[in-house]
């Protein structure tokens, strides 16, 4: 009997036996790394992170923070002595009064916006703290209303920039997206963009501040009726980084960021590059004469490669380094086990730029000559790394395999001599047999060649002769990319005695950008072939699978293309769409991205071309669906609203065909992966019932 037959097979209890590893921080001009352990607490139903730190080879580990709260976003002082994070921790300080606590009991009824400093969960919400890496306890540093996020530390240590939410004042000369009047509870709407997934209403905007570490007092430091983020302080301190959009249109040009810097000490912004461009996290020089960050131009070009660019401190010679090599800038991996961590361009020296990429299911750290644009990989392997640091004699970075959950690898600075130095889920592994993917080259009926693998069950004898039910797999996006990171979900399935079929369909990130933006127009006509070879392609491959017993499902984009599969393709004997989208037309005017994304994605507009949208909605052959479906969908997702789920269930029970919706309250669209544990397992148990029912 081998090694994985004599452990147990894995759960859905154990999606919170599975720790995150994220978001290493090396010490400056030291030898210790900071890092982020975030588990589920099935007690009191939440999640729950602790700040560790150990030596740079992972010696003299030891967690640093209790772990009784959420401590995110370890950032070390510039002495290396302290650092400061994110904590929703109980409040030492509170905040200062607003002309929000001096309404009248009357305006105090109408009034949606909490007088206190707690989120709408009860719990307090996120402020910047600092603690000694020698002990001693952690001090709160901020003390903003509505919490504080993003801290970086001024090079002397004496000040941290952070981002924060503001209201809009009585004497302000414009007003909040949305607001409440004054008459009973009614909301009054007044931009295009007035709600947002994971956030719910717009009712505050966002700015750059700055606080004094020993003192406590804050500064602000950008205004208006503007949403700035990601603040990174200038190595001589004396200007700030950020990423925002002033375009006198940013209301209705939603997409666009632009980077920016702002006078340490107050000042007006300057805007260093294109307004029209989606550009993200600014990465300074060491001289700080330059500024490194990832985006592209035509901020509504949706499947646009993200690219590494460079620009001088006054604006000029911006420089995008990675034009020709057509390839997605970041990590594009995805996976329900991922916690977030710092993802930002690194200077390895004046000339050299690291950064991650993503290519063919791989996501790695590359490194970029800026006199050649010469690009090379430092990291290889079938594995997803989705963040790193740099130490004093090499990297530290987050790497998982489809089997093995993320933990922090080490290596020297070109790469080699890597060794794993955390080991956080070595017990579970111990104990639980997971399957290893077989990876599957397909060709498309126009001779495309796509990117596949099966998951084997787990633990079975494939040669027995006894065959399995399969069930196909479909990522959202659709400019996202499956690859070698870990899926609790699907060595779930593969436990239940399922294989598991995925691929990257055209529109996926990780192949180049006409790849990547083939379904633009045109989804389900683009991309359901490449499913469709990517499963006959497994079945002639292997006997094991039983084709009178296939499943299919997916999320967001996954799950429009499970409408449009089981309404154009009858072999399967059960579906689950999740999040789904069926209706373009009624997309545009109910999702929070509807006008920008939806227009660009589905090609056109309601009232200018209902025909084309129509055509490539789902709901418009909802008739021909037998399958049996298992509609799951989160009540609070404005990504994709429910509405489209409800149409879906309304239809196919006026038809009277084989359908269910299960709906679960308050989560938003990113329930699989950040949602509240029960409601997550809740998800999962409906998916594997439905599929053991009918298959």
């Amino acid at each position: 009997m081998s090694d994985s037959q004599e452990k147990r097979l894995i759960t859905l209890e154990d999606l919170s036996s599975i720790a995150l590893v994220s978001d290493p921080q090396a010490q400056p001009g030291g030898t210790l790394i900071a890092w982020v352990v975030t588990r589920m607490d099935d007690d009191q139903d939440t999640y729950k992170s602790a700040i560790w730190v150990a030596e740079n080879d992972g010696g003299n580990a030891r967690q640093l923070t209790s772990g009784n709260h959420r401590d995110a976003s370890p950032r070390w002082s510039p002495d290396g002595q302290s650092i400061a994070f994110v904590s929703n921790r109980t409040p030492m300080l509170h905040p200062p009064k607003t002309e929000k606590d001096e309404e009248t009991p009357d305006d105090k009824k109408t009034s949606s916006r909490k007088k206190d400093d707690k989120e709408k969960n009860g719990k307090p919400k996120p402020q910047i703290w600092t603690i000694r890496i020698d002990g001693g306890e952690a001090l709160q540093v901020t003390n903003h209303p509505n919490g504080a996020s993003s801290p970086s530390w001024s090079p002397d240590g004496k000040e941290i920039a952070f981002t924060a939410s503001d209201d809009v004042k009585d004497d302000d000369d414009f007003k909040a997206p949305m607001t409440n009047g004054g008459v009973a509870d009614e909301r009054i709407v007044r931009d295009l963009s007035y709600r947002f997934d994971g956030a719910g209403y717009l009712e505050r905007y966002g700015h750059i501040w700055k606080v004094s570490v020993e003192s406590g007092e804050m500064t602000q430091l950008t205004f208006g009726d503007v949403n700035d983020r990601d603040p990174q302080w200038s190595p001589d301190g004396s200007r700030i980084a950020y990423t925002g959009n002033l375009r006198a249109d940013r209301k209705r040009l939603l997409g666009a960021r632009s980077i920016l810097t702002v006078p340490a000490d107050g000042g007006l912004p300057t805007v260093l590059t294109a307004d029209d461009a989606s550009f993200d996290s600014p990465s300074w020089s060491p001289d700080g004469s330059r500024l490194a960050f990832v985006g592209h131009l035509d901020s509504q070009h949706n499947s646009k490669n993200d690219t590494l660019w460079t620009v001088a401190i006054d604006g000029s010679e911006p420089v995008n380094h990675t034009i020709e090599w057509d390839t997605s800038v970041g990590d594009y991996g995805m996976g329900d086990m991922h916690a977030g961590s710092e993802n930002r361009p690194r200077w390895h020296d004046e000339t050299t730029v690291r950064f991650l990429a993503s290519q063919r299911g791989e996501t790695q750290i590359f490194s970029c000559d800026l006199g050649t644009n010469e690009v090379t990989a430092v990291t290889t392997g079938k594995r997803r790394i989705s963040g790193f640091t740099q130490t004093a004699d090499g990297l530290v970075y987050v790497s998982g395999m489809i089997h093995r959950p993320a933990e922090l690898f080490a290596s020297s600075a070109s790469g080699t001599g890597e060794r794993q130095i955390t080991f956080t889920n070595e017990a579970f592994l111990n104990e639980v047999a997971l399957s290893e993917a077989i990876d599957l080259e397909v060709t498309a009926p126009d001779d495309w060649s796509i990117q596949a693998w099966v998951l084997p069950p787990t633990n079975k004898d494939l040669d027995s002769g006894e065959k399995y039910p399969l069930i196909v797999q479909i990522h959202g996006g659709p400019h996202g990319m499956y690859g070698y990171g870990f899926f609790h979900e699907m060595q779930l399935m593969a436990a239940k005695g399922y294989g598991v079929v995925f691929c990257n369909p055209r529109g996926s990130a990780g192949y180049g950008e006409h790849f990547n933006g083939c379904t633009r127009a045109r989804w389900g006509e683009s991309d359901m072939p490449d499913v469709i070879a990517s499963l006959e392609t497994a079945i002639d491959r292997f006997s094991w699978i039983d084709t009178d017993r296939l499943g299919v499902t997916g999320g967001s984009y996954g799950g429009y293309l499970t409408n449009w599969i089981v309404s154009h393709d009858d072999r399967f004997k059960a579906a689950v769409t999740q999040r789904c989208v069926s209706n373009f037309y009624s997309f545009f005017g109910t999702s929070d991205i509807g006008v920008d994304f939806g227009e660009f994605e589905f090609g056109g507009i309601p009232w200018k071309d209902a025909e084309l949208l129509l055509k490539y909605s789902p709901i418009s052959y909802v008739d021909r669906i037998t399958t049996p479906l298992l509609i799951i969908h989160s009540e609070n997702d404005l990504r994709c609203p429910i509405e489209q789920a409800e149409q879906m269930f309304t239809a196919l029970k006026y038809l009277e065909r084989e359908v269910e919706f299960v709906r679960i309250p308050e989560e938003s669209h990113d329930l699989s992966r950040s949602g509240t544990p029960s409601r997550r397992r809740a998800r999962l148990h409906h998916i594997v019932g439905w599929f053991d029912a009918h298959l």
